[in-house]
């Protein structure tokens, strides 16, 4: 085991020795490469600021140097000026791809190879007040030459850490055998953290750690277990929540069919009991309608709805309010919408418009006829909020907080008078969730209720 653990840990300290010096090559080199772009752009800076004050191009010889080459380029892509060759045998510089983008641009810079003065050149050039282009190039040669210089200090460190890293094994090697064999013996140990042993002082955040995290794992199981018992105990809720809302109507179809189909029903009944079979049918149509929609909310994210549909809120409510008008003249409740003429939004207008739809069809269903009150609906749309408020029966301050739930109703029996199945509201949140939305509702009873969605 001590070789193996020494060879391990040499080969490690070698590799990791020769990535050291690898990567600290690179990151020298990089920071070699931007620091010569940077010194070309404040050259470029400081002859551009002296250009003014020259009586000629000729003049920019001044500023050139050994490594600094320095070169004017009329609009026409005519050279007018070169620190390094001269100007006659200069072909056209206009496609060269920094003087190009100097003239789009205003400025521009380029690495490549220059035939003139064969080799590598980083290029910076920008347009002047004239028109003209000036451009200064540094050679990568004084790059490489600089680099070249640290190869051998380079080379040095590396030996050092290689030899380091022998040693270090060795010495590692003797050391970790006997505390890992101690550690695996008495790690279930309690008190193992309590011994005074100065080998194990070292490792005793480790210790601590593995515990923690066995204990968070154990804390993790118990969680997933909670979550799972709570998914099936809804999952259950749901399903006899669903079936007894879809068994209600269809034993009401059933009773009223079979005195039809026996003759026990009156003839003056039939049409009675017809109607009834055809409200329980829509209503057990609604029931079946809602529970798919949720279920399709329910599907997981690969399938979800794309979410960034450029949408009108003020367009999707204008139609909601146009697809319920006959319900709400039914009712004689009057529907108002203010606020903005158009609310651009980002969403998805097919479950936007289910939202809303529901919100404006509860807020119908449960805003009553009543004598000397006008019954009534106020829509405000905002750039990023709907609020949709009745004077309706309201909400029961104890019922608040469960309204969005799935077949929570507050008044059952007023429920199935209206029609309602008990998930449009679920829908709501469901969807609200889905846009991350927020939903604030205040409601006070026999006065009305206010919910608003704000995006």
């Amino acid at each position: 085991m001590k070789e193996r653990i020494r060879i391990s840990l040499c080969f490690i300290g070698i590799l990791s020795a020769i990535f050291a010096v690898y990567f600290t090559a690179k990151v020298f080199e990089r920071g070699m490469d931007e620091q010569l772009r940077m010194t070309l752009r404040e050259s470029t800076r400081l002859v551009e600021n002296s250009y003014k004050k020259l009586n000629g191009p000729a003049e920019l010889q001044h500023f050139a140097s050994d490594s600094l080459r320095i070169t004017l380029i009329q609009n026409d892509g005519r050279v007018l000026f070169e620190s390094d060759e001269k100007v006659e045998s200069m072909g056209n510089h206009k496609s060269r791809p920094e003087i190009a983008e100097a003239f789009a641009k205003g400025s521009g810079e380029n690495l490549r190879y220059s035939i003139t003065l064969n080799t590598s050149v980083y290029y910076y050039a920008v347009q002047l007040d004239d028109g003209n282009v000036l451009r200064l190039g540094m050679r990568q040669a004084n790059l490489q030459r600089l680099f070249s210089e640290t190869t051998p200090y380079l080379l040095i460190l590396i030996t050092i850490i290689i030899v380091a890293s022998i040693l270090v094994a060795i010495l590692l090697s003797r050391l970790f055998v006997r505390p890992i064999q101690k550690l695996s013996e008495q790690l279930e140990d309690p008190t193992f953290l309590d011994d005074e042993d100065v080998n194990y002082k070292e490792m005793a955040p480790f210790i601590k750690k593995i515990r923690n995290q066995r204990r968070e794992l154990e804390l993790n199981i118990e969680q997933l277990k909670t979550e799972k018992s709570k998914t099936a105990r809804m999952k259950d809720e749901f399903t006899a929540n669903a079936s007894h809302e879809l068994k209600t109507p269809l034993t009401s179809i059933s009773g009223y069919a079979e005195m039809i189909e026996n003759n026990i029903a009156r003839s003056e009944d039939i049409p009675r009991f017809a109607e009834k079979i055809h409200r329980e049918a829509d209503r057990l149509l609604s029931i079946a309608n809602d529970i798919m929609t949720l279920a399709k909310l329910d599907e997981p994210g690969d399938t979800s709805p794309n979410l960034n549909e450029n949408v009108d809120l003020r367009e999707i409510v204008d139609t909601c309010v146009g697809d319920l008008s006959l319900s709400a003249n039914k009712k004689n409740v009057t529907i108002t919408v203010v606020g903005e003429t158009a609310a651009p939004n980002q969403g998805n207008s097919r479950l936007l418009y289910e939202l809303f739809y529901n919100l404006i069809d509860n807020a119908i269903r449960y805003t009553p006829n009543r004598v000397n009150v006008e019954s009534r609906i106020e829509i405000t749309v905002r750039k990023k909020s709907v609020t949709v408020k009745d004077n309706g029966i309201g909400i029961p301050e104890d019922s608040q907080g469960r309204v969005f739930e799935r077949f929570y109703r507050v008044d059952k029996s007023r429920s199935k008078e209206t029609g309602g199945t008990g998930l449009g509201l679920a829908i709501v949140k469901h969807i609200a969730d889905l846009h991350n939305a927020k939903i604030r509702l205040e409601s006070t009873l026999g006065v009305g209720t206010s919910i608003n969605v704000e995006f």
